[in-house]
């Protein structure tokens, strides 16, 4: 997995503008203080400018997860309160784990808002595109180590070998990357982390 960084500029600004309006940041599941935006996921792929080099992953990143989501109840799905009286519903079998990336980017857009970018391999895209045709007008919710980063929704099936997620700050989305690709901020491997994402956040 490689670890880079995205700028909103060029072609890439017409994909970020669409994430511009989410406001979702950062919470630890147990003490979320903000409601799921309603903003879409991108499902397009921008071709984005790299401003650092390219920096191999460790053997072992943080674990990381791409639930499918909604805010309504669904049969067999584990609520998460993600505020004083709001809940959203993850099924608890993730889309995309750790192992469906070949990459992972920060950045921000022109409003300052960090972006999170997940590249896919090819069996976690088509799984991406076949669940979200089998669910439309749900969410996905990103889930990394024990923190839910973010839950976008979709209006259409989701294509895309690129997910982007808002993540508030641009400071968060950098934090994120390197801890996924394992990587400390000189690029070296980080020390191994520890709990995992292949489920569902627990309740506390």
């Amino acid at each position: 997995m490689n670890v880079t960084r995205i700028a909103a500029r060029g072609s890439l600004v017409l994909a970020l503008m669409a994430l511009a309006a989410c406001q979702t940041a950062p919470v630890q599941q147990d003490a979320a203080s903000t409601e799921p935006s309603d903003t879409t996921v991108a499902t397009t792929t921008p071709e984005a400018p790299m401003e650092t080099p390219t920096q191999p992953a460790a053997a072992q990143g943080a674990p990381v997860a791409v639930f499918l989501a909604d805010t309504t109840t669904q049969s067999g799905w584990q609520a998460v309160p993600i505020g004083s009286d709001s809940t959203l519903y993850l099924d608890p079998t993730p889309i995309v784990t750790r192992d469906d990336l070949t990459g992972v980017q920060a950045g921000s857009n022109q409003q300052g808002q960090g972006l999170l970018a997940l590249m896919l391999n090819d069996d976690a895209r088509n799984r991406v595109l076949d669940m979200t045709t089998r669910n439309p007008n749900k969410r996905l919710a990103l889930v990394v180590g024990s923190t839910l980063m973010a839950a976008p929704g979709y209006a259409e099936p989701v294509s895309t070998g690129q997910l982007i997620f808002p993540v508030g700050t641009e400071s968060n989305a950098t934090a994120a990357a390197r801890a996924i690709a394992g990587v400390d901020e000189s690029g070296a491997p980080a020390a191994s982390p520890t709990g995992s994402a292949t489920g569902a956040p627990q309740p506390q």
